[in-house]
């Protein structure tokens, strides 16, 4: 071993310290996707107090109260459970129509219904535009939101009877506009958290589960183009010059006249639908779909435990963040000093903000003075400061963690590449009182 040889070691890597902050480490610093149901719902993502601080005048204040904040008084309140009733009962009617028991009650009885439910769904829409009618900006927000758009629709095909004069039940583009109507159902659950906490965990784990999501579809894409073509060819038959079609070993037409029509087998057998109607006849097409029985299996697992995963983490952290944000709503936490050593906006946390869960959280309303209502604003957005402190904390906390477990590994990678330096000279002297 000559003197000047040397072991070349490779340069260390800065780790990559995005990951400790952030769950998912695939984002893009600049995503444009929503991270938050709010994000679609984006006018539930005030609290009370502060929608009603941008209400004005007072009784558009009164009003916007009354129509969308069922917990700041018993009125509010009152009205929710009438508007809820009318919802479910409209729907119900919208149901009972379709059985085929009462098509005996007369046609005047249905509309008198229709028309009755409609008046009072009318009058809530032009209550609830009036209440969000304090700003261009705002009604427009409100009538293009999805809650909005809904109302619309229930009450549209209505007035549409009303211009043409006739039943439009009967005609498809219009039946869809009255399906609508049973999408009211979903509007009072709005105001249930632990529905909304349900909705908010299965969208972001969806979100969270898109890349592994995407290539399990992909496979299955391959799977169904390969297998469809291979059953085409297994299963065609012999061209009838006559009859102008493929026709099987039994003289009978094809089951698999075509790459789509397999493609149909194939996307049965791999969900494990199997319907039955289509059915390979030759021993190489039913030995081509042994192969799909199984991988259907594996279909219907992998997603499963993907979606299960996700699921599991963001409900386990949002009910985590919402017992936080519900023991510092009873016991404010003081306020906590950033570290003079730690970045001021970290790009990380701009990037991918924490799991927002402020929207389920406990509400106060305020009924006193407007001045009382500007102490509770600065108030919430004291508290609002505390908790991106708390968070802050905590990832330099966890950061801390991270570095100091690093450390450790490092000492330890050194200790043992000067034991190898050590050994390699101990080598290399006993190579040299030889050779002498």
């Amino acid at each position: 071993m000559n003197a000047s040889s040397s072991i070349p070691l490779n340069p260390l890597n800065p780790p990559d310290t995005s990951g400790f902050l952030t769950e998912d480490r695939r984002d893009h610093p600049h995503d444009d996707h929503p991270h938050d149901i709010n994000d679609i719902f984006h006018h539930n993502q005030l609290t009370d107090d502060q929608l009603l601080l941008s209400v004005h005048p007072g009784w558009r204040k009164q009003l916007f109260a009354l129509m969308e904040l069922p917990r700041s008084s018993p009125g509010s309140f009152i009205v929710h459970v009438l508007t809820t009733a009318l919802i479910v009962f409209s729907a119900l009617v919208t149901v009972l129509e379709t059985i085929q028991e009462f098509h005996a009650i007369s046609k005047e009885v249905w509309f008198g219904l229709e028309t009755m439910l409609v008046w009072l769904f009318t009058v809530e829409y032009i209550a609830r535009s009036l209440a969000w009618g304090t700003s261009w900006g705002s009604w427009f927000g409100w009538t293009t939101s999805f809650f909005g758009v809904i109302d619309l629709l229930a009450i549209l095909p209505y007035y549409i009877e009303i211009m043409l004069q006739s039943d439009t039940s009967v005609l498809f583009r219009f039946s869809i506009l009255r399906m609508f109507r049973l999408l009211r159902v979903f509007r009072p659950f709005r105001y249930n958290n632990t529905i909304l906490l349900t909705i908010e965990v299965m969208y972001l784990s969806v979100r969270r589960s898109q890349h592994a999501l995407l290539a399990i579809s992909f496979f299955v894409v391959m799977v169904l183009t390969i297998f469809s073509t291979l059953l085409y060819f297994a299963e065609r038959g012999t061209w009838d010059e006559v009859l102008e079609i493929f026709i099987n070993s039994d003289g009978d037409p094809t089951q698999f006249p075509s790459i789509p029509a397999a493609a149909w087998f194939v996307l049965v057998t791999i969900t494990t639908v199997g319907y039955g109607e289509i059915t390979p006849r030759s021993f190489l097409g039913r030995l081509i779909t042994v192969p799909l029985l199984v991988f259907g299996l594996l279909l219907i697992a992998l997603p499963s435990f993907v979606l299960g995963r996700e699921f599991s983490i963001v409900w386990e952290k949002m009910t985590r963040d919402q017992q936080i944000d519900e023991s510092r709503s009873a016991s404010p936490v003081p306020f906590l000093a950033r570290s003079a050593s730690s970045p001021s906006h970290p790009s990380h946390l701009e990037s991918q903000p924490p799991i927002s869960m402020d929207h389920l959280a406990p509400r106060h309303h305020s009924h006193t003075s407007s001045a009382h209502n500007r102490n509770g604003a600065s108030h919430n957005g004291a508290s609002n400061q505390d908790l991106t402190n708390l968070k802050l904390a905590k990832n330099q906390s966890e950061l801390r963690r991270q570095i100091a477990e690093l450390k450790e590994v490092v000492v330890e990678q050194g200790e043992m590449m000067r034991r190898l330096v050590r050994a390699l000279e101990k080598g290399k002297e006993r190579d040299g009182g030889g050779g002498d």
